[in-house]
């Protein structure tokens, strides 16, 4: 038996062979990390308390999301007895509020406490352009891209660099962005993972994985603020052509697509008013929320921003998806679909 310091030593050395012998790493890389490990019970009661989740989450997880961690160990496995060197790549789609971020922390956290694999969580909101170059891009295609959110506001090509280096399992390190919501600009300090330890991608965004409308629902608006500031298309036209280009590039990248999908937009609306109410009594808000409390009012012209690719999402991702969590107006799970579903 090696070891401890023998054994991270011999580890250390096998980043220096060839892919193909990083199954031999990673199995190595097993035993020295599986006393690390929590147990279940101390594995959910810790998750349950850094998310901020009642107790019944759990549940709701081990019932719907167990099997999804085990075909994703399942999927990698094949690769690996393959001795394919790809990682996965899963994008996670879900509207505002449907729970995406939760389960992409979730994803990370189990799959790293029950197994030997490296998993990298990504929001694309981190890809968020500058103020300055969002600014830029409302003063020469449409004001409307002032505003983060849709298509066209995101570094799409620095995502697609750092999803190819992981791909390429290249050497070199890889620097994620961190997107500052309280003050709408890319915060200074990144972080930096070495790109071939990656086994895992997690993925997770409003738009992943959504692909472009047909041309002629651009010709129809959608509310209020896309007839009084876009009535020509222009803004979403430009978005859809986004979506068309760079976007469907990125998201060609995807292994497998998850949704949580939402019953209807309406229930977005209450969703994101919901959210608002409970913040509305805080002396200090949490990262990641937009720094100024609104109304129900303020609510629905902001999701006005998002609501025509809400829709076309909802229309037809369901059928795009491996799995697809069909969600009520309590964000609860009735039923999954799609080729990992598991009933």
């Amino acid at each position: 038996m090696l070891a401890s310091g023998h054994l991270s030593q011999l580890i250390a050395n096998l980043d220096k062979l060839p892919v193909k012998l990083m199954v031999i790493r990673r199995n190595l890389k097993f035993m020295n990390d599986e006393k690390d490990r929590l147990p279940g019970d101390i594995f959910w009661s810790t998750f349950l308390e850094e998310e901020g989740l009642p107790a019944s989450y759990r549940d709701t997880a081990e019932a719907w999301f167990s099997p999804l961690v085990q075909s994703i160990l399942r999927h990698y496995n094949e690769q690996t007895s393959a001795l394919a060197s790809s990682p996965q790549i899963i994008g996670i789609h879900g509207c505002q509020g449907s729970g995406k971020s939760t389960l992409a922390a979730l994803l990370e956290a189990w799959l790293r406490n029950i197994s030997d694999l490296n998993v990298l969580r990504l929001s694309i909101d981190d890809f968020y352009l500058t103020k300055h170059q969002r600014r830029s891009l409302a003063e020469a295609i449409h004001p409307l891209f002032a505003t983060r959110g849709v298509p066209g506001t995101h570094d799409i090509a620095l995502l697609e660099m750092v999803l190819r280096a992981v791909i390429a399992r290249s050497p070199e390190e890889i620097f994620i962005p961190e997107f500052d919501k309280a003050k709408d600009d890319r915060a200074p300090l990144e972080k930096s993972v070495v790109a071939r330890d990656i086994d895992v991608v997690v993925l997770e965004g409003w738009c992943v994985g959504l692909p472009p409308e047909p041309q002629y629902r651009l010709a129809h608006v959608t509310n209020l603020m896309e007839s009084e500031q876009d009535p020509n298309a222009i803004w979403r036209g430009e978005v859809n052509k986004a979506l068309a280009q760079s976007y469907s590039t990125v998201f060609e990248l995807l292994t497998s697509l998850i949704v949580l999908k939402a019953p209807h937009f309406e229930t977005v609306v209450d969703w994101r008013w919901e959210q608002e109410q409970k913040l509305s009594g805080r002396q200090k808000r949490p990262l990641g929320l937009d720094d100024a409390l609104m109304d129900r009012e303020g609510v629905e012209r902001f999701v006005q921003f998002f609501q025509r690719l809400t829709v076309w999402g909802l229309e037809v991702l369901p059928d795009r998806a491996d799995l697809c969590y069909h969600l009520d107006a309590s964000r609860q799970i009735k039923s999954s679909s799609g080729p990992w579903a598991s009933g």
